[in-house]
């Protein structure tokens, strides 16, 4: 009962020691076993968790200054927390993300149509995504992620759960 009403705080080092710089164009790969702080530092990465001690920057952008800016910037998948809203139809969530976006109409329809045919999508795009297979939903996850021509794409476990068919389908696509 005493850790209830005084608990005990044990600070864990999620990343240590870390730096890297990239060039446009690059690809970068995070290899570890569970727990060794690949997704904490995509999370960083984007300006939702805040490093306790150096700095980082991305597109130019320090994180914890300029997380909106950078939003527009940064496409996202985080294979475990899906953005689509699970009872709309993929479509819906598109039009709505290319809104906060603020994207124009003309080139919101044309970007979810480069999309649509890109990821073979065009036939789920009316389905609600409580609907769709998995496969189905992480193409159209992936997709939602290039909806704002990102100029950077941050795939955190995109293909968790996927057959090997499809982690190359979506591989292939992204590349």
């Amino acid at each position: 009962m005493s850790a209830l009403v005084h608990p005990k705080w044990k600070t864990i080092e999620a990343v240590k020691d870390l730096a890297f710089e990239m060039e446009p164009g690059e690809l970068l790969g995070f290899i570890g076993p569970n727990g060794a702080g690949k997704s904490t530092t995509i999370k960083m990465l984007i300006g939702i968790l805040y490093p306790t001690s150096g700095s980082a920057e991305v597109l130019g952008f320090v994180l914890w200054q300029q997380r909106r800016k950078l939003a527009y910037q940064v496409g996202t998948v985080f294979g475990q927390r899906p953005q689509l809203w699970y009872h709309l139809p993929a479509f819906d969530t598109f039009y709505l993300f290319g809104k906060i976006y603020e994207m124009e109409d003309s080139d919101l329809r044309k970007r979810i149509a480069f999309l649509t045919e890109a990821f073979e999508i065009e036939e789920l795009l009316e389905t609600p995504v409580r609907k769709l297979s998995l496969v189905q939903c992480m193409r159209c996850e992936v997709a939602a992620s290039l909806l704002h021509h990102p100029r950077l794409l941050l795939l955190d476990k995109p293909s968790i759960g996927l057959d090997v068919v499809a982690k190359q389908h979506i591989r292939d696509t992204v590349n």
